[in-house]
């Protein structure tokens, strides 16, 4: 319960008026005495509570000490310790010990809310006993809080408080985009180190590791097979830069040099890429000899069969994983684990490269347009056409 100021509040309203005692104790119908004893400690009587409030012309709420201002010096001082206590297994005990405290004062602090469900999730000995406690929180937060940060953070708690089944229920199997797949695995690798559930963890780091590399080597894929993208094509000295890079680190996922399975189609479409933008900022020779180099690895990449089971490389980072060449039919990618375990994707076009995309790069990227009368030119777009089966 919030501590009672009811004393020290009748002292300072009666000073602040210039009353004596016994003058106070005639304006609210009362012995000296009774002043006397509130403001050693004592309180009156729950019913004098309102009249006592309107003498002074203040609230019930200031007079029993719950006003405003002593609410957030309240929260305050509750933040500085909830945060000053160092973060040891007893530490995070009485962390738990004061949040709980203090949501009991402010059941209606989103403050106190956070802090407590940060609490409940580093004491996993004892997470289950307090899981119904974190889903009143969360509910809370979800139903008034507007801050992202808060909301955020209650999600995530929530993972980590329920059981695997209820995970489960809440964040599904269903298809997320590239940003709630890796938030949603971090989730579960933090749930199962803090849960000391080792192999689960490792097999789950394997795939976030896996879906993070897709990201950063397959943003903005699309925008070069756009009709109009200025902001692509504006950057050709850019471009060849960032294609070259990623050409250099899946170089690098093997002990032989030659790019895994896996990668070998967006290793081919990054090659075309790196050509194009290359040609679009003058380096001629150099663009032309990427270009050609992209025939032998579009074609080493058609010859895999949809749906096959690829070699990701890298298996002391990658934990052995293997990625499904995408079908059509199912419009799926999945990255399969050696203990069975088999991860959605959402970075498809990965592993999409299509019989066409050197002749469309060649017709339609603005960077092959200062070339179209150079005789390699005209070779290398009839050899692209010949490839798209046309």
């Amino acid at each position: 319960m919030t501590e009672l100021r009811i004393p020290e509040v009748i002292l300072r309203e009666r000073r602040k008026k210039g009353l004596t005692q016994e003058e106070l104790a005639a304006q609210l119908g009362v012995s000296p005495q009774s002043i006397s004893n509130w403001e050693r400690g004592g309180y009156p009587d729950i019913t004098l509570l309102p009249r006592i409030a309107n003498f002074f012309g203040i609230s019930v709420d200031e007079l029993i000490g719950n006003d405003e201002t002593n609410r957030k010096e309240d929260i305050k001082d509750f933040c500085k310790r909830f945060w000053s206590i160092t973060e040891t297994k007893q530490g995070f005990a009485d962390r738990l010990s004061l949040a709980k405290e203090y949501y009991q004062k402010y059941p209606g602090d989103y403050e106190i809310m956070h802090a407590l469900g940060y609490a409940i999730v580093n004491n996993m000995e004892t997470i289950a006993q307090d899981a119904d406690l974190m889903k009143e929180i969360h509910e809370k937060i979800m139903a008034g809080c507007t801050d992202e940060g808060y909301r955020r953070d209650s999600i995530h708690y929530m993972c980590y408080a329920c059981t695997d089944e209820e995970l489960e229920d809440r964040i599904g199997n269903s298809e997320l985009d590239w940003s709630e797949a890796v938030s949603i695995g971090e989730i579960r690798e933090d749930r199962y180190l803090l849960q000391n559930r080792i192999p689960e963890y490792y097999s789950q780091r394997n795939s976030n590791d896996l879906l993070i590399f897709m990201q950063y080597i397959g943003r903005n894929n699309m925008n070069y097979y756009k009709k109009e993208d200025a902001f692509v094509f504006a950057e050709p000295e850019r471009t060849a830069a960032w294609e070259l890079h990623k050409l250099r680190l899946l170089e690098n996922f093997s002990d032989n040099g030659e790019v895994p399975e896996a990668w070998s189609g967006c290793y081919a479409e990054f090659t075309l890429k790196a050509a194009g933008a290359l040609i679009g900022c003058g380096k001629i020779d150099e663009g032309f000899a990427l270009l050609e180099k992209a025939f032998p690895l579009y074609e080493r990449w058609l010859k895999i069969p949809d749906g096959s089971l690829m070699d990701a490389g890298c298996d002391t980072v990658f934990g052995g994983a293997k990625i499904t060449k995408f079908d059509k039919e199912s419009s799926t990618v999945h990255i399969h684990f050696q203990d069975g375990r088999k991860v959605w994707t959402p970075y498809l076009w990965l592993f999409w490269q299509l019989p066409g995309d050197i002749a469309v790069a060649m017709g339609q990227w603005r960077w092959f347009n200062s070339v179209k009368e150079d005789n390699r030119y005209t070779e290398l777009y009839a050899r692209a056409k010949k490839l798209a089966g046309k």
